[in-house]
Formats: structure tokens, C-alpha cells, sequence
């Protein structure tokens, strides 16, 4: 177990315990939460809908409950992902945001980019996990195939 380090896991859209690289690392930390940001741009977005809602509320509901056997608190919030850190910072100092990558829409990445400008200004060290064939910023695809094969032939994560 690290001394100094504070984790908070920010759950996307991948909202389950097993398997999941994120939590496991929050496993060697001081301390940690978890956090499902409700977010507006989500909401207000064209893929968002009535089901969708609830089918997120629902896995919340699920995951709420694994993550209580294991003993680590899942706070869900609603707001801009770098105004809800900034406020949940201000109550628990987290030194380390982990996360799962996200392929989203266009708002996704532009949250993202704000998210990873915030933790540069911050001293927040963020680290994200790869969970599916998508591989980000490949400047060529030469190769990409032999990647996507590893990931996919990847242990599960304890």
C-alpha cells in the first residue's frame, strides 16, 4: 500500500467491479472513492433517452451494491466532470484519478481533454485503462491488428 496516494475511480460507462483494472489499482492506495458523474452534456445529448436513464440508474444500483462488499463508497454526482472534481477535491484530496479510456462522441473527448487539463493544473495524476479494440492516437494502423489481439487475449484483471 502506497502512504501518500488518494484515489478516486470515475466509473463512465462501464459500470461493473469485475474486471476492472481502475478499482484494482485503487486497491494499493491510502484511501479511495468511486464516482458516476450525471453529466449534462450526457443527458442533453441525442443519444440519451428515458432508457437509457434507467438502464444507468439500475447498473448505479447494482454497482452501489458490489462496491459496498468491497468497502469503497460510490458517490454519484451531477454536473461538468471537471466542476464536480474540483468540488469533491475540495472534501476528499485525491491524488490520482483512475479510469477506464472512453470512445465516445465528440462531447466525451472534449470532456476528457477538459478533465486532463484540469489534473495537469491540479497535480492530479490520471491514469486511464484500455477496455476495448479501440486503440487511441495511433498515428498509423500498421500493426494494429497484433494490438487488438492482446487486448482481447488479456487475463481478466483480479
Amino acid at each position: 500500500m502506497s502512504d501518500a496516494r488518494r484515489a478516486l475511480v470515475w466509473f463512465k460507462r462501464d459500470l461493473r467491479a469485475a474486471d476492472h483494472a481502475p478499482l484494482a489499482e485503487a486497491a494499493r492506495c491510502e484511501a479511495a472513492l468511486a464516482l458516476f458523474i450525471v453529466e449534462p452534456a450526457w443527458t442533453g445529448s441525442p443519444e440519451c433517452n428515458a432508457q437509457h436513464v434507467q438502464f444507468t440508474a439500475d447498473a448505479l444500483r447494482a454497482l452501489r451494491a458490489e462496491l459496498d462488499a468491497l468497502g469503497l463508497p460510490l458517490l454519484v454526482r451531477h454536473g461538468e466532470a471537471t466542476a464536480v472534481l474540483a468540488a469533491l477535491r475540495q472534501s476528499f484530496a485525491f491524488t490520482d484519478l483512475l479510469s477506464h479510456e472512453e470512445t465516445g462522441p465528440g462531447w466525451s473527448y472534449a470532456r476528457d481533454r477538459a478533465v486532463a487539463a484540469w489534473c495537469r493544473a491540479h497535480g492530479v495524476r490520471w491514469t486511464e485503462w484500455p477496455q476495448t479494440g479501440v486503440v487511441r492516437a495511433l498515428p498509423r494502423r500498421e500493426g494494429w491488428a497484433a494490438r487488438w489481439q492482446r487486448r482481447m487475449d488479456a487475463p481478466q484483471v483480479p
